[in-house]
């Protein structure tokens, strides 16, 4: 009986030595291995190395998922942090990862990973050895809170880079030079005004620039043979200069420019120009389901742009205003003083 019971003390120790062994989620194809709630704190394993969880899934696997609970509160753990240990010792080197909508904050780029989906997330660090070589061919950061992104320029490899909705307010373009291969960049939704195109790569085929504060686009030196798709909706565009822009960009086919603040009489020009040379100015359904412009827009072929004070109508409405604005002040001066004279009294 002893020995039967120094047996199961035995296996019961072994089994939390080992700890718990992850699986794939079933049901997907063989190479997509999908995980759920992996615990992992890199801070808490240096002083507790026995934590490190294990996987195991299949050899055919390319791409892990590494998915979480959604909690709306942080006394629930999660991953905030992948590390090198993470990529190589516990999910053995995918080549291709996926991380979505958690609460990561920092990322030790992978030498070895070549596609990463990394949106929807809190990463405002990115960790990356100028010295080492980087074989990712297609990143994407959006919807996350960078802001310093000087370090990417290490990865020469990319193809398609997404650094849309994060909190880029200078925009070095400098560290696009590398990037030879790059054909995709997506800049959309981030808060820089101004915009050096001369720097980016030659073979760039598209563009996002959409939802920023440009105010002007300097062409002066800039020549992209390649690039077809330039989208520069919702910025604070006033004029484009066409001739330079089709001299720069030669093999434009779209060029998006709704809710920009353009003068009337410029969208009108502007539009009549890219009809004469076949270049489309919206995207998707736009002006299919287009419901109306808001109060302080108005309409061009179904676009709305933001009335500015450039334009006419919109100038002696900022000169009522500004009028209106004075006499409320005059008399509330006035009745502040007359205020103060009858309780002197």
């Amino acid at each position: 009986m002893r020995r039967y019971v120094r047996l199961l003390a035995l296996l019961a120790l072994c089994s939390v030595a080992s700890g718990y062994v992850y699986q794939c989620e079933p049901g997907t194809e063989p190479t997509v291995c999908s995980i759920w709630n992996l615990p992992y704190d890199s801070k808490a394993l240096v002083k507790h190395p026995d934590k490190l969880p294990s996987v195991q899934y299949p050899s055919t696997v390319r791409t892990v998922r590494l998915l979480f609970e959604k909690y709306y509160y942080n006394r629930q753990q999660q991953l905030t942090r992948y590390d090198t240990t993470l990529h190589t010792t516990v999910l053995h080197n995918p080549p291709i990862l996926q991380i979505c909508d958690t609460r990561l904050r920092q990322l030790v780029m992978p030498p070895s990973l070549q596609v990463g989906y990394l949106t929807d997330n809190m990463i405002s660090t990115i960790e990356i050895e100028p010295d080492k070589t980087y074989t990712v061919r297609y990143l994407d950061l959006s919807h996350n809170s960078l802001r310093n992104i000087a370090n990417l320029s290490v990865l020469v490899q990319l193809q398609t880079l997404n650094l849309e909705a994060n909190s880029i307010t200078t925009l070095n373009t400098s560290v696009f030079t590398r990037m030879v291969n790059l054909t995709y960049l997506y800049l959309g939704d981030n808060s820089f005004s101004t915009i050096d195109l001369r720097p980016l790569p030659k073979g760039l085929s598209v563009l996002w620039l959409l939802r920023n504060d440009l105010r002007e686009l300097s062409l002066t030196g800039v020549s992209m043979g390649a690039l077809r798709e330039l989208d520069l909706e919702a910025n604070s565009l006033y004029t484009l200069d066409l001739a330079a822009l089709f001299a720069a960009f030669p093999a434009l086919q779209v060029l998006p420019i709704a809710y920009n603040s353009f003068p009337k009489e410029e969208a009108e020009r502007i539009i009549a120009d890219l009809k004469r040379h076949n270049v489309t100015y919206s995207v998707g359904m736009e002006r299919m389901y287009q419901e109306g412009c808001d109060s302080d827009e108005y309409s061009v072929d179904s676009l709305c742009f933001t009335e500015t004070l450039l334009g006419a109508r919109s100038f002696w409405k900022g000169i009522f205003l500004l009028v209106m604005a004075v006499l409320v002040v005059c008399m509330f001066g006035f009745s502040v003083r007359w205020i103060w004279y009858q309780m002197r009294y």
